[in-house]
Parts: structure tokens; sequence; C-alpha cells
């Protein structure tokens, strides 16, 4: 055989030529016994109308007994690209999702589970088409991997109890998209933690929400959800998420360079709004070249004084819903508690499947956004002699909205749109 082209945690892939156009050998360490052929051939024929999956063309035996599966090549992968480029535009991160997310449910939907859903089996067609090849539950069965190699792509029921199913996909799927956006893993491993250490940190710890300019917060919280420890609390299914992603591919004339409409500033309550007044909701998420904070939306509270805080403008491809919508979350962001250079802020809320940002607006300073991801109270660092508007927005990505409490302040301090 040939130099092989590389070598994954179980198989070895070798470039080859079938019927006169470049091909692979995936070739396994051992020769398949009956039944793993039988499901291989299975999941093959299943796969066959899927058009993004990437097919088993052959199941070969070399002369030495092993087995080897026989694909079309391709350019490059996943793995390879981030190793380049770091981190991938958010909207192409999007639509690479989307693709991927397409074809794990047309997967599902015909019987076939993947196992393993990673960066180096998301791969790239020579006209730059994503494709997602290494789909079989009993080939991973066959020829268990070294675990140390493959922890953090795993599902936390996957390194229990070797739990492969959809929701498993799943999870792989939510590792790509952050590995995407981010250029770096979910978890990444530390160096000289030991082993045990390593594996109850990924099977207890939750996965920070993406912080990174440009990242919108609804994208942040689908992708926490999809690597949410309890396979319970992520999205019903990959065909969920492929709407989700779909609706939020970045406007036509973005794309081509063109430009948007002008953005619109909403109207916002003053600080002596009711406490108990419904939340704004906005729904809907455009790919921006503003901070995270562009996908919570608007910066309602804004702070009167000398030198007003910038307005972050509100997306223009956000729909106006129902008036009935704006009761589907009750937020009320308590009054903060002042204490000289912190100040406490506590809220309530009617859903638990939220995650929350605060809009902190300082005197004489732009505005800036603090995650809260899902907790009902934050500490927010202040300047003691400065005053200050606080607000909260919390964002349900089940339904791609988008909701805002009153503003609160401190101080003295008068917030106004």
């Amino acid at each position: 055989m040939t130099v092989p082209l590389g070598t994954g945690p179980v198989a070895t892939v070798y470039p080859t030529i079938h019927a006169g156009f470049p091909a692979v050998l995936k070739v396994y360490p051992g020769r398949l016994d009956r039944a793993t052929l039988s499901a291989v051939e299975r999941d093959r024929d299943r796969l066959r109308a899927v058009a993004s999956a990437l097919p088993v063309d052959g199941v070969e035996q070399l002369p030495d007994g092993r087995h080897a599966l026989r694909m079309e090549r391709c350019s490059h992968s996943l793995a390879a690209l981030l190793a380049q480029v770091g981190r991938l535009p958010t909207a192409d991160a999007v639509e690479l999702g989307h693709a991927v997310a397409t074809c794990l449910a047309a997967a599902h939907a015909a019987g076939v589970v993947h196992g393993g859903v990673h960066p180096s089996n998301v791969l790239f067609r020579t006209n730059n088409q994503a494709v997602l090849a290494d789909f079989g539950v009993a080939l991973r069965q066959a020829f268990p991997r070294d675990p140390a190699r493959s922890l953090e792509y795993l599902a936390p029921e996957t390194l229990r109890t070797e739990t492969f199913d959809e929701r498993a996909d799943l999870y792989g799927l939510g590792v790509v998209l952050h590995l995407a956006l981010t250029g770096e893993h979910p978890q990444p491993g530390r160096l000289g933690e030991p082993m045990g250490e390593r594996l109850l940190r990924l099977l207890r710890t939750p996965v920070p929400p993406i912080d990174l300019p440009g990242v919108p917060v609804i994208l942040s919280a689908m992708v926490s959800r999809l690597l949410a420890p309890d396979p319970a609390h992520r999205p019903p299914d990959a065909a969920w998420v492929a709407d989700r992603l779909a609706e939020m591919f970045s406007r036509p004339e973005e794309r081509n360079g063109g430009s948007p409409p002008s953005n619109e500033r909403r109207e916002v309550p003053p600080a002596t709004a009711e406490a108990g007044r419904p939340a704004r909701v906005r729904r809907g998420v455009v790919f921006g070249a503003a901070a995270t904070v562009a996908a919570f939306g608007a910066v309602a509270a804004v702070l009167l004084g000398d030198r007003q805080p910038d307005l972050v403008p509100a997306s223009p491809a956000v729909a106006t819903p129902e008036p009935e919508q704006a009761e589907d979350l009750k937020l009320d962001l308590a009054e903060p508690a002042d204490r000289g250079n912190q100040v406490m802020l506590t809220w309530t809320s009617s859903s638990d499947v939220v995650d929350y940002a605060v809009i902190v607006a300082p005197e004489n300073e732009p505005n800036r956004t603090v995650l809260a991801g899902r907790a009902r109270s934050i500490t927010i660092p202040v300047d003691p002699m400065r005053r200050y508007c606080f607000e909260l927005q919390a964002a349900d990505s089940r339904i791609m909205a988008v909701y805002t409490s009153p503003p609160r302040s401190i101080r003295g301090a008068v917030c106004r749109p």
C-alpha cells in the first residue's frame, strides 16, 4: 500500500484509484464478522438517499484478511481546515452546521445513527460541498476506540454507558458547531490532568456559553443546548436544529456585498415602568460585525447624562411578533443591590430554558453586555462614582425569541431609549 493519508482512532486511510477516479480505502485492523458486515450493508442501503452523507462505495477484503471501506476521496476535512484558519466566519459555521444537521436528520429518519460525529468526519468534496462520513454504530462496537483519544468528542452518556443514539449525535453536532465558531473544543484537555479527573470534569461540568464578537447569543444558546450533559435537555431532533439554523442564515443582500436596509430603534419603557409589565419579545437573528450583544437586540437601558452611551441598533431582519406572544415569558429584573464597587442583580422568570444577558449602561461610557447563562443572579463590577442603568434580556432558542425586561437604575440614573 501507499503512504496513508491519515490514521484515526482505529482505521487507517489510504489513497487509491477506482474506475479511474480518486478514492480512499479505510482499512480496519482486522476482519469484520458476519453481523458487522450485514450492519454495514444495511446502513449503506439506507443512506443511499441521503445526499449529504458520504456513501460507502464498496466493502473490500485485503489479502491479509483485513476489511476496508472504499469511498470517494475528498479534498480536506473540517478538522484540517480549522487547524489552518482557527475558526470560521459565523455565517459559514451556521451553513456548515445546517448541512450536518440536515444530513443527520435524514439519516435518523432512515434509521441510521452516526455514532461518532467529529470534525474529522465532516469532509469537503472538491466542489467545497460539505458531507458527513463514517456512519455506523456497528463498526464502532466491533473496533472500540481508545477513549483517551476521543473523550472530548463523546456525549456524556456514551462515556458512561456506551450509548449511541440520535441524542448522542446531537451532542457531536454541538461539538462541531462549537469548534467551527470558536476554533476551540468546548472542554479542552488540561496539561497534566489525570485521566480520572478529566473524565469526571467532562461528565459533570456544563460547557460555558460562547461569548465572542459576531456570535449571536441565540446561536450560542443553541450550541449550549446541544452540549447539555443531560440528553433530555438537548433539542428534540436534528431536523429541529436544521430548521433553526436555516432561520439564522444572513440576508442575501449582506452576503452579496450589498447594503442592508437601515436599522431601526425600538421604543423602551422608562425606568419607572411597572416591574410586572410583560417582557418585550423579538424573533430572528442576523449575523453582524457587532459583538454578541447584537443578537440580543437593541440596548434598552441608556443612561441620561452629559455623554450618553451608544445605542446598539436593532437588527433589520427582526420580525414583529403578534401581541399575544409578548405574554409568553414573564421576566422581572429586581431592584439592584448597590454595594459600592459591585452591583448584585437578581431576577425572576417563568421559563427554565432561556439564557440571560445583562445590558450594563454606565454614565459617559458605552454599553456592554454580560452573559449570565441560565443563572438567576449575577454580580457586576461597577465604578463607585458612576451612575448606571441595567436591562435584562432572555434568549429562547426553541422559538428564536429574545425577551427584554424594563430597565433598572442605581444612584439616581435616568434610563431612556
